[in-house]
């Protein structure tokens, strides 16, 4: 009816003044309001309960907060617990949660700042977004538990090579185990020169103690990086323990739940090779009071060992002369007969390489099948040249 009188009023007003294309494009343009018209009540609708939608949506946003509160509260508790280790889908859960809240905040920054018609437009976002949060949080429910079990394991094997010497190696070994029958002993040092060899004897030991269970319930072998980072080592640590630290960035709570979870792990062993600096373990999270860990480390500093409280210090020492040779000739090869002056030359180069097993066996390896007198004569010069260096 009203469209029909608009028309008509339009039509009238123009007739015999204005073209018809134009006639016809005002009619066009009235028709517009109308439809405009027609439609405000339900946009204002829209634009009184999108408030109301709003509230809802972080009402249930709380409530998914709450949850997801619980689930890392009940999550700090059990993953103490030696083979426990919590599902993927809880991860994908926690960083779903996380985007979510991401999400609807953005929504309600949107709310705000939108003007009436955008912010109706914006209801049927809401909407959408309230079902999400209620499916999320129904997902939050995980009947089955949030953590798998792990198959309990004491350790792992780690491949060695023959030790060299028996005045040596093999008798610092036994010298080693000996601590660890003992008690009272719960922090060893090992120290010596690079490539002397402690480590392939820490490498022996660690292996001693998974065969040998009575001795230990869990080894644990981390090789330490050369610029100490505190972070870096209790992550390397909670690896080999089976503890996730991701999220968790400060340091003295990360001390605390590595603390916790090694306690938890009686008679273990944390062997730390290659230690350049000292630190203190409770730093860590390292426990060696008494029923602790026993804690054992390698490094090339007999002040490491003192600075990190170790109650025991063995040295390993370079070989002696005659196992130093008997070594070069193992690794040149069997069944070789060496002229005179490639024996002296032998001789100077094993001295030059101080009884240090790794450089013995690197040269060697070097004049593997060379019988160039020369070249035997350019080894032993840059062996000179290095040893001057390093002593520099």
């Amino acid at each position: 009816m009203w469209m029909e009188f608009l028309a008509f009023v339009a039509l009238g007003s123009v007739m015999g003044t204005e073209p018809l294309e134009k006639i016809k494009k005002k009619i066009e343009a009235l028709e517009n309001i109308w439809t405009f018209i027609g439609e405000c009540p339900e946009w204002l609708n829209y634009h009184n309960q999108l408030d109301e939608k709003v509230q809802t949506l972080n009402g249930k946003m709380e409530v998914l907060c709450s949850r997801e509160v619980d689930v890392n509260e009940q999550l700090v508790a059990a993953e103490f617990q030696p083979g426990k280790k919590r599902k993927r889908e809880v991860e994908n859960w926690l960083r779903n949660v996380q985007s979510k809240k991401h999400e609807v905040q953005r929504i309600d920054q949107e709310v705000r700042k939108m003007k009436i018609f955008l912010r109706a437009w914006l209801g049927s976002r809401v909407e959408k977004k309230i079902q999400e949060v209620e499916e999320l949080f129904q997902q939050g429910s995980f009947s089955e538990g949030l953590l798998l079990e792990v198959p309990p394991t004491r350790g792992e094997a780690l491949l060695t090579t023959k030790l060299v010497g028996k005045v040596t190696s093999e008798t610092k070994l036994e010298k080693i185990w000996a601590c660890f029958m003992n008690d009272d002993i719960l922090r060893i040092g090992v120290w010596g020169k690079k490539g002397v060899g402690k480590t392939s004897i820490m490498l022996h030991i660690n292996n001693r103690l998974l065969e040998n269970p009575s001795t230990s319930d869990h080894v644990y072998w981390v090789t330490v990086s050369q610029q100490l980072s505190i972070h870096e080592l209790q992550n390397d640590i909670a690896k080999e323990v089976g503890l996730d630290l991701s999220d968790e960035k400060e340091e003295r709570k990360r001390a605390a739940k590595l603390y916790k979870a090694l306690q938890r792990r009686k008679k273990c062993v944390l062997i730390l090779d290659d230690l350049q600096k000292h630190f203190s373990p409770s730093d860590v999270g390292i426990p060696t009071l008494v029923n602790g860990c026993k804690l054992i480390l390698t490094t090339r500093s007999a002040e490491v060992c003192r600075k990190m409280g170790c109650q025991k210090i063995i040295e390993v020492g370079p070989l002696p002369d005659e196992e130093a040779e008997k070594l070069f000739m193992e690794n040149l090869g069997v069944n070789i007969t060496l002229a005179p002056e490639m024996e002296e030359n032998l001789k100077q180069i094993v001295k030059e390489c101080d009884g240090l097993p790794l450089q013995i066996k690197n040269v060697a390896e070097r004049l593997r099948g060379v019988d160039d007198i020369n070249e035997w004569r350019n080894t032993l010069n840059e062996v000179r040249e290095l040893k001057n260096w390093l002593n520099d």
